[in-house]
């Protein structure tokens, strides 16, 4: 691989940790003592190897720990049960895997299919037949997204889909390191924010002259809960470098078609008793009195639309959770609030949004967290201790940043008044309602525009 080869060194030294991460688990998993969080540990650090090895072209290791990764994301999702069977195999691949780090020159020379079937037997064996069926591979090359061919099931791309975003990303290896970044800290910023599904290295032929200049670049398949904005931001990517992929690029919702046809209409054909109508023809009688045919003219003014009906701000009587920022009581509805925790440990994300202030690892899932006061234009200092709370709004996960958390309060529709019109100070859509319980005053916010994408939004 020429100039490329001194980033193998640099993917073996930090995958050699992640191999101790796996056995851990595994022997763990095997004992019969199965946490989640260790379940998760796994197959990020497995999840890690492949998406490196796919940068670095070592193709064995990734195509080995592509098919361990799909049995742990089963059992990650409580599809599949981590039997003795399904352990041994996952163990029996480990093995194999260590093998490969550890005689990487080798790597073309070592075999791996006898892990490979000893994982798809346990698959076989242990994963429900209806189940197994959405492990058929989605053939990426051929979809209308005109993508390459990554290797990616059904399984994995809907869950994906069904969780957050999907993007394909093309970058060149020059770009990457104008951005002061070799291949695996890319790597690993990517695996920070989401999962690396699939991975193509394209290296130039090796017979080709070396006066001709071709890059060495990456075809990637991308999942993350990021919105386009903030992944641009995110990995400092130009527009042309990635796009978001959705089901229909795929090919997933043609299946889903079909189901609308059932509608029959011969209903319709009890109409035919209108024939016994021959009473119609004595219609020609009011003929003689043509200025009663001119009446119907009056509708030209009912032509004129009527003035469209203001759309209120929604509002809803329900449960509100409740918190404060500033001394001040907000609210949100509470079906949306997922949980509540401690400020964790934040990933910044370089050239954000002023009020994103990073993401977080949330059992597997990547989610980020925004600042509420300054996402409201809100003093920043404050003597509490903050609280993460966790929010889902139209399948999207954000972590929204409050001073405290207070109660949760039912509200009757009556109890809600509309915002007033702040005359440009605040936008009237980014509030639901004003409440009043005892001396305060509650702002309810409406949190689909609160958490929307800065792209759609005006500042606050």
């Amino acid at each position: 691989m020429g100039e490329f080869d001194d980033i193998i060194p640099e993917y073996i030294t930090e995958s050699t940790d992640l191999l101790q991460t796996v056995e851990g688990g595994l022997l763990q998993m095997e004992s019969g003592e199965v946490e989640e969080e260790a379940i998760h540990t796994v197959f990020r650090a497995i999840h890690s190897i492949k998406g490196g090895a796919g940068f670095v072209g070592l193709t064995k290791i990734e195509r080995l720990a592509h098919k361990m990764e799909d049995l742990l994301n089963l059992i990650r999702n409580k599809d599949l049960a981590p039997s003795q069977p399904i352990t041994d195999a996952l163990l029996q691949s480990l093995d194999v895997l260590t093998s490969l780090f550890e005689r990487v020159e080798e790597h073309e020379s070592i075999d791996i299919e006898g892990p490979m079937r000893a994982l798809e037997a346990a698959l076989n064996a242990e994963v429900d037949p209806a189940l197994k069926e959405g492990f058929r591979k989605v053939d990426t090359a051929a979809s209308p997204c005109g993508i390459p061919n990554f290797d990616i099931n059904e399984y994995s791309l809907k869950n994906k889909l069904s969780q957050g975003n999907v993007y394909f990303m093309h970058l060149d290896l020059p770009r990457i390191e104008e951005r002061g970044l070799t291949p695996i800290q890319l790597v690993n910023e990517m695996l920070s924010m989401g999962e690396i599904l699939d991975s193509k290295i394209n290296l130039p032929p090796e017979d080709l002259a070396s006066d001709h200049e071709v890059q060495v670049s990456f075809d990637i398949l991308y999942s993350t809960v990021l919105e386009n904005d903030l992944l641009e931001a995110a990995l400092r990517l130009d527009e042309g470098e990635f796009r978001l992929l959705s089901a229909d690029d795929f090919g997933l919702c043609d299946e889903q078609e079909p189901e609308a046809p059932p509608t029959p209409e011969p209903a319709p054909a009890p109409v035919a008793a209108e024939p016994a109508s021959p009473p119609p023809p004595a219609a020609p009688a009011p003929s003689p009195k043509p200025e009663i045919a001119e009446a119907p003219q009056a509708p030209p003014p009912a032509l004129v639309p009527p003035p469209p009906a203001e759309p209120e701000p929604p509002r809803r009587a329900g449960e509100y959770l409740t918190f404060t920022l500033e001394a001040e009581n907000y609210g949100v509805d509470i079906l949306s609030v997922q949980e509540i925790m401690a400020v964790p440990h934040l990933t910044k994300l370089p050239r954000s949004p002023h009020f994103v202030l990073g993401v977080m690892n949330l059992r597997g899932m990547v989610v980020p967290v925004m600042d509420m006061r300054l996402r409201l234009g809100l003093p920043t200092e404050t003597e509490t201790e903050p609280v993460v709370v966790v929010l889902n709004v139209n399948d999207k996960y954000m972590g929204a940043v409050v001073d405290s958390v207070s109660d949760v309060i039912e509200f009757k529709e009556s109890d809600i008044q509309d915002p007033p019109d702040f005359s440009g100070v605040v936008h009237r859509e980014y509030l639901r309602g004003l409440c009043r319980r005892d001396d305060s005053l509650i702002v309810l916010l409406e949190l689909d525009r609160i958490i929307a994408p800065e792209s759609q939004l005006n500042a606050i």
